[in-house]
Order: structure tokens, then C-alpha cells, then sequence
């Protein structure tokens, strides 16, 4: 799991299993962590990157809170299915 500066809060989270992830994309976009209403999409590797073999699946969490822990991430999607 990253997560990104104070200035533009998001992370990216990982799950072991596409149905997890689908899941945490599904029930998780629109839905409001510490206050603030936060975007799910799946995470796109741009093209420039090397391609990603890890086997996971991969969900952008955006618009977080500044106030964001890496906990509070944690336990807003481990309910889902376990993060790599």
C-alpha cells in the first residue's frame, strides 16, 4: 500500500484475490472516510512503466482526507479480503 503526499492525498491498495478488489472497487467508491468522500478505480500502469508481474489487483483510492493513516485505509478495505 502507498500513500501519496499531504498536498494530494491517495494510495493505491493491493489485494491478493480480483474479486476482493472488485468487491472494495464497488462498495468503497462514493463512500466518505474521515469526512471526505473518496474515488475507487481500478489503478492503471502507464505505459512507460515496466509491467507489473506481482499477480495483484490493484485499486486507486483518491480525494482522500489529509488526516489519512495508512490504518485508516487498512481498515476501511481489509473487510474486503486480504491485502497484499
Amino acid at each position: 500500500m502507498f500513500l501519496g503526499t499531504n498536498n494530494d492525498p491517495y494510495c493505491f491498495v493491493e489485494f491478493y484475490e480480483h474479486r476482493d478488489a472488485a468487491a472494495a472497487l464497488a462498495a468503497m467508491n462514493g463512500r466518505k472516510i474521515l469526512g471526505k468522500e473518496v474515488k475507487v478505480n481500478w489503478a492503471t500502469t502507464p505505459s512507460s512503466q515496466k509491467k507489473d508481474t506481482s499477480n495483484h489487483f490493484h485499486v486507486f483510492v483518491g480525494d482522500l482526507s489529509p488526516e489519512i493513516t495508512t490504518e485508516d485505509i487498512k481498515s476501511a478495505f481489509a473487510p474486503f479480503g486480504k491485502i497484499s
